[in-house]
């Protein structure tokens, strides 16, 4: 028997999701910069993205860094998105000793800074659909107050949740 319409919050590749009763959607917030890097010359492509992933190491242990990934658009240009707890973890994080020695290291490869802009998350969609597959398991979910219900075998095979 499926519950009233008003109990879920939509479907996400063919997974039906239920708010949990136990919290409120987006209860927690998150803050996102979205940093567009000057344009790479692809001889220093290889240099620029092993930066990135030494610089991701260096940051790891941040207090607020819940993730830090770099991409690449068709067009060859590069982008970091960047997700904090909130405003003042993303600010805090550029005071620290270690994101000093990052932007030195990034000084080498560009005479520019990158690009950024800066967004509080409103809404939120579940995990690539997944619960326990990407954040943080069942009941613990960091990201969202979701739970995915009803989607059997076919969820975990594909590695999206464990129920």
């Amino acid at each position: 028997m499926r519950p009233r319409p008003g109990h879920w919050s939509g479907g996400t590749g063919g997974a039906l999701h239920r708010l949990n009763p136990e919290h409120q959607l987006m209860e927690e917030c998150m803050f996102v910069a979205i940093a567009r890097f000057p344009e790479v010359p692809t001889e220093r492509e290889a240099e620029f993205r092993a930066w990135f992933a030494w610089s991701n190491d260096q940051l790891r242990d941040i207090d607020g860094l819940r993730s830090r990934r770099l991409l690449r658009a068709t067009d060859g240009s590069y982008t970091a998105l960047v997700e904090h707890n909130n405003a003042e973890t993303f600010a805090a994080m550029h005071t620290t000793e270690v994101a000093s020695q990052v932007r030195a290291q990034l000084g080498e490869l560009f005479l520019d800074e990158p690009a950024a802009t800066t967004h509080e998350v409103v809404v939120d969609l579940a995990n690539s659909g997944s619960c326990c597959g990407g954040a943080g398991g069942h009941g613990g979910q960091r990201r969202h107050n979701l739970t995915l219900v009803g989607v059997g075998e076919a969820a975990q095979a594909a590695s999206c949740c464990c129920r």
